[in-house]
């Protein structure tokens, strides 16, 4: 299984280029630290050929994984309101705040990838389609809270980084299009500390247990 790659080398032969601002783009960060109680550090990295922005987001919090977990649960953390239907089904002011992003500019904008970095962890969500990650950040949170006991190994460990989601390699051999097949919900990868190293597992949410598996990340 594969890692996702933490920065897209791609944007060198693309035609991308960085730049430095989009029309409304403090308000939509200012949003994000609002919400999250966070500061927020952006990439933004537009691509000429296709007009369009990628935005690689790094949220700073000052707490843990665990107070996380018990403000979601309170429902006075992230920005995200449960509907009266399911209270798996949430709605997300990022995802109301990207559509407002993207209406004052000519050009489209997306989040490429979204890390929270906690005091003992990071969680670095990666897009699977457009606007999967705002629309789906609510329910990844909410199965972090969920799985919390299973991946930090009985509450003995806790993995330095998540990475949401990683893929079977034979979903890449053939087809990028099998990738969006796959969900937020399939396989997560942990990062753990063993001693001078670094020990790489997988985690399956359906099945709620780790393993170990070879590694490597992707572009």
């Amino acid at each position: 299984m594969s890692f996702p790659k933490k920065t897209n080398t791609n944007y060198r032969n693309s035609g991308a280029k960085v730049f430095e601002a989009a029309n409304g783009l403090d308000d939509f960060l200012k949003t994000l630290e609002k919400d999250f109680f966070a500061t927020a550090k952006v990439q933004c990295k537009f691509n000429n050929l296709e007009n369009r922005a990628d935005l690689i987001i790094d949220l700073y919090l000052n707490f843990g994984l665990m107070d996380c977990l018990r403000h979601f649960n309170n429902g006075d953390w992230g920005g995200l309101a449960f509907s009266e239907e399911s209270q798996t089904n949430m709605s997300s002011s990022a995802e109301k705040a990207l559509k407002k992003l993207n209406a004052l500019n000519s050009h489209s904008l997306d989040i490429l990838e979204l890390s929270l970095h906690f005091k003992e962890t990071s969680i670095i969500i990666s897009r699977l389609h457009d606007q999967s990650i705002p629309k789906q950040l609510g329910n990844i949170i909410s199965s972090v809270g969920e799985h919390f006991v299973y991946f930090t190994k009985g509450l003995t460990e806790m993995p330095y980084e998540i990475f949401v989601p990683v893929f079977e390699d034979t979903m890449l051999e053939h087809s990028q299009s099998k990738m969006g097949q796959c969900g937020y919900l399939d396989y997560w990868g942990l990062y753990f500390e063993d001693q001078a190293q670094h020990q790489a597992m997988i985690y399956s949410l359906k099945n709620k247990k780790l393993e170990q598996e070879d590694l490597f990340l992707f572009e």
